[in-house]
């Protein structure tokens, strides 16, 4: 029919012809997906996963939004103290600025070796459970 869209076409057929336990099978899959979702969405440790993000990102921010504010409003500001000469051509205000590349790569490598040491074992032990529910639940539908 002109003016319809394949994909309609496409489960009109599926839902009227042979094929419907292909479809069946995926629309399980996918209610399967969404109740282990939901399940592991109240798990007590994946609460405490999304707490420990929360704080460390703010944190992350807040440290790096406060280092750009402070050379922001330290140029804008404080020109004098901006134009103290540390060597020959160089015054604090290129420090500053070179700090704050130096400031963002110490921030990420901060975040990257607290994540490794305290989201990732958490998020694989979190996983670990939903995969062992999964294979067990598959187990209990498959009888």
């Amino acid at each position: 029919m002109e003016g319809t869209s394949g994909r309609r076409a496409e489960h009109e057929g599926e839902r009227n012809g042979p094929g419907d336990g292909p479809v069946r099978a995926r629309a399980r899959a996918e209610a399967d997906m969404t109740h282990t979702c939901e399940r592991m969405s109240v798990d007590p440790r994946f609460v405490k996963l999304r707490r420990r993000f929360a704080v460390q990102f703010s944190l992350l921010v807040i440290v790096f939004l406060g280092g750009y504010l402070t050379y922001l409003l330290l140029s804008a500001y404080a020109r004098d103290f901006m134009r103290v000469q540390i060597l020959d051509s160089i015054n604090v205000a290129l420090v500053l600025g070179i700090g704050q590349f130096l400031l963002t790569f110490v921030l990420a490598w901060a975040f990257g070796r607290f994540s490794a040491r305290s989201l990732d074992p958490l998020a694989e032990e979190i996983r670990d459970r939903a995969c062992e529910e999964d294979a067990i639940g598959a187990r209990v539908v498959n009888r």
